[in-house]
């Protein structure tokens, strides 16, 4: 039994009309998950579990209108079929976005290839009959895998212009012929840039830096390509590691002689699977590095071997008494914290900076050696430290209506989160609330990392606010397995959510912490 073939044609067309706002939510997805089909995949399960009764019900309306479509004579048959080509338009759900899709040229032509092997594959289907209406049942698997498959059809092209950008930017580079400054580590990367590049900032020659967070290979090349390289000053590149080779291939185009790692953390770790790996990755800055530069690394780091195994750079370890260079005697104040710089030469010199928290000043701390090794005077570092601001949305301490804000929704992890309760529990404030999510791509350590988080709400906190029920679950686990009022702990879908509850549980003198925003393709259906 099958349709002749205009019949087929107006079903399929019919279908991806109803399913284009499908198609464009799962385009808006695959963008922010770098375009990689195993991050997409992810993504896809939690959408469906989010959404689960209005998946069955697509499912099962699919296949009641197969059969309906099997038994029905051939006169009545496209009936059933228009009603399932119909069928997106009946049990769509809306993807929670913050933002819009962005149609680049990468975009638009990866959704040309993903809708015509769509069209094809509902035009084969809709031409056999029943199993068009069981497309149409599955339609958001189609359009996944369509998506990663238009990734394979792509790659070679894609590889090709990867090849050509990375070859523009490396030469564009190294025409400038700046001092290459490379960051890496699982946290920290952001703020230690933001930090250095004022720390370097020169009256008529300002310091390069990839902007935001700016750190995978294409878009690294396009901070190069389009920013205003300095004439042999010094650029500061930010480095992610999303994939083993990563940072060998922004290397291979940068060309760093001086390279900072932040730390080796769980970030990621749903990535690379274990910490040694995440250390290999990181590892590849210090390889790249040549002979007559030097690696800037904390000394506490587990994995320090793996990361200085192929170093040939002039080691500067970080961080405890005794190493090149450490922080002593550090106090938090109102207006930020105080510390000093210490060098096993007999450096010693106090720095007040607008800074909150350990890690912002262990950052600062991998700033200040590197800048201090490129040759610039302590007393001109303590003195530019003192007008220093911070990345956005790291520890941010602010006033707002009478109530302290402290905003650490960039990309949390486990030990920011900690220095960031501190700082909660340090501030004066009549009442203390904690507005979180949790945390994100921890792998196996995820589960304790969350319920670690509530302990450590619970004996700080005079409320809890979970943004998420079903990802901030572990959190509330573990705010209840420290005793913690039940009462004190509100549960919201969104982050606008726990705006508009914040004034029945914090007034002014209250103090806030905003620990961690998801992005968009972790948002929780309403």
């Amino acid at each position: 039994m099958s349709l002749p073939v205009w019949q087929a044609v107006v079903c399929s067309v019919l279908a991806a009309i109803a399913a284009s706002r499908q198609f464009k939510g799962w385009m808006y997805l695959l963008q922010l998950d770098e375009y990689l089909p195993s991050r997409l995949w992810p993504t896809a399960r939690r959408r469906v579990a989010g959404h689960w009764p209005w998946q069955l019900g697509l499912l099962t309306a699919g296949l009641a209108l197969a059969a309906t479509t099997a038994a029905v004579g051939e006169r009545w048959q496209p009936l059933p079929l228009v009603a399932a080509g119909l069928l997106p338009l009946a049990f769509f759900r809306p993807f929670a976005a913050r933002s819009h899709l962005q149609w680049t040229v990468r975009a638009r032509r990866l959704a040309v290839v993903s809708g015509l092997l769509c069209f094809a594959a509902m035009l084969m289907a809709f031409r056999s009959g029943p199993p068009g209406a069981m497309l149409m049942g599955l339609v958001d698997l189609m359009m996944v895998g369509t998506l990663s498959l238009a990734i394979l059809i792509t790659g070679p092209y894609e590889r090709l212009q990867r090849r050509r950008y990375m070859s523009r930017a490396g030469a564009r580079l190294a025409a400038a012929g700046p001092l290459v400054v490379g960051i890496t580590g699982s946290y920290g990367k952001t703020t230690t840039k933001v930090l250095l590049a004022q720390l370097l900032d020169e009256p008529g020659q300002p310091c390069f830096a990839t902007p935001k967070s700016y750190n995978t290979t294409l878009g690294v090349c396009r901070a190069i390509n389009e920013g205003r390289l300095p004439e042999r000053g010094v650029a500061i590149v930010e480095m992610g590691a999303y994939r083993p080779g990563e940072i060998a291939e922004i290397c291979s185009l940068s060309r760093p002689r001086v390279g900072i790692v932040t730390a080796v953390g769980l970030m990621h770790l749903e990535r690379f699977g274990t910490r040694q790996r995440i250390a290999q990755a990181k590892s590849e800055l210090l390889a790249a590095l040549p002979s007559e530069g030097f690696a800037v690394v904390p000394s506490n780091v587990a994995e320090r071997d793996i990361l200085l195994r192929n170093l040939r750079a002039r080691l500067v370890l970080v961080g405890a008494p005794g190493d090149r260079w450490w922080v002593d005697q550090e106090e938090l104040t109102a207006a930020g914290t105080t510390f000093h710089l210490r060098g096993n030469s007999g450096e010693d010199l106090r720095f007040q900076v607008a800074l909150y928290g350990p890690h912002l000043v262990a950052d600062l701390l991998y700033a200040l050696a590197t800048a201090a090794e490129l040759g610039r005077p302590l007393q001109v570092l303590a003195e530019r430290a003192s007008r220093l601001q911070g990345a956005p949305h790291r520890l941010q301490v602010s006033q707002r209506g009478g109530i302290t804000v402290i905003d650490d929704a960039y990309n949390s992890n486990p030990v920011g989160a900690a220095a960031a309760l501190r700082l909660l529990a340090a501030l004066p404030g009549e009442r203390r609330v904690l507005v979180t999510p949790g945390f994100i791509e921890l792998g196996s350590e995820q589960q304790h990392s969350m319920r670690e988080l509530g302990r450590r709400a619970a004996a700080v906190c005079t409320h809890v606010i979970l943004v998420g029920p079903r990802h901030s679950a572990a959190v509330a686990q573990g705010l209840a397995g420290a005793g913690y009022p039940p009462d004190q702990v509100s549960v919201v879908a969104d982050l606008a959510e726990a705006q508009l509850l914040l004034p029945k549980v914090a007034g002014r003198g209250s103090v806030v912490l905003f620990e961690n925003d998801l992005p968009d393709s972790y948002l929780e259906p309403k």
